[in-house]
């Protein structure tokens, strides 16, 4: 396995806290996206700067602290079941912030995770969903779920080129739960089987929880990837990924923007997917719609 890179590894520099990246760019090197499609995952150091942090920070805040309204199932508690008094949430989620606020759509934080994208997996993505996610303080229930992106959509998915970035609006540690990857799991021929929660009695249509999770194997050795604010992790939606509780006095807050091939996106939209908790398409009829559609070129 390539060795995973190190927060200033490449000889690249990290920016100092108020410096603004000169452009929208995130230049990465031959060797960085190399171990990207080995391991399938990168740490990217200063990827946005303390200013465009603190910008972005006021949006972000209204949707954790509950005051957007009529999102339905788009903002639930990640560790547990739909139904949860807000209060009690210990992993806040707010899905698609930008169809609730449309002033969040290009962002300067998505220009950059775009260039990061087509740097990646080529020039003809899409932003497929983005994500708000926050893990309250002393929370040690606030567990992400081992589980592979994937595993929320169809197995056969036709074109699986994949670009997660994950945006530390605080500084992700071990304590506070960062994430975790198993590595090279997303070169694995095929998806491992997902299970619902704990929390769901309805394994096909998930109607208590949303969330999926799979079990890991002996053979398995998750690695964590503590990053500090401003600074990204990459991952690809096939990797096997999770995080644990938070177990310090601060927060630890997230947000996620994931890129997919064009077409593959325009395709999910045109049967009615669109990472919604709300969707009408379900789990089964989203297999079902998919089976009937003709197949794409595969990535």
């Amino acid at each position: 396995m390539l060795a995973p890179p190190m927060a200033n590894e490449f000889g690249r520099k990290s920016m100092s806290p108020d410096q603004v990246a000169p452009s929208d760019t995130y230049p990465l090197s031959a060797t960085e996206i190399e171990n990207y499609q080995h391991d399938g995952y990168l740490t990217l150091p200063g990827v946005v700067s303390e200013p465009e942090l603190r910008a972005l920070e006021q949006t972000f805040q209204r949707f954790i602290e509950g005051r957007v309204p009529g999102m339905g199932r788009d903002f639930c508690d990640m560790s547990g079941p739909y139904g949860r008094a807000f209060e009690d949430f210990n992993l806040v989620n707010a899905v698609l912030p930008r169809v609730y606020d449309p002033s969040l759509a290009g962002n300067v934080f998505e220009r950059r995770a775009a260039a990061i994208a087509r740097q990646l997996i080529g020039d003809d993505i899409a932003l497929d969903y983005d994500q708000f996610l926050a893990k309250r303080p002393q929370r040690d229930r606030a567990v992400f779920a081992w589980h592979q992106d994937l595993g929320y959509w169809p197995t056969d998915t036709p074109d699986t080129r994949t670009v997660t970035c994950s945006l530390a609006l605080d500084d992700a540690t071990l304590e506070n739960g960062c994430l975790q990857v198993v590595p090279g799991t997303h070169r694995e021929p095929e998806l491992r089987p997902h299970r619902p929660s704990a929390w769901s009695s309805s394994p096909e249509l998930r109607e208590e929880a949303h969330t999926l999770t799979v079990e890991l194997r002996p053979s398995d050795s998750p690695v964590p990837l503590p990053v500090r604010r401003g600074g990204i992790t990459v991952h690809n939606e096939r990797i096997v990924h999770g995080s644990p509780g938070n177990t310090t006095d601060g927060w630890r807050r997230t947000y996620v923007v994931a890129f997919r091939s064009l077409r593959t996106v325009e395709y999910e939209r045109r049967i009615g997917f669109t990472h919604s908790h709300n969707d009408l398409v379900n789990w089964k009829t989203h297999l079902e719609a998919l089976e009937a559609e003709p197949e794409l070129p595969r990535g």
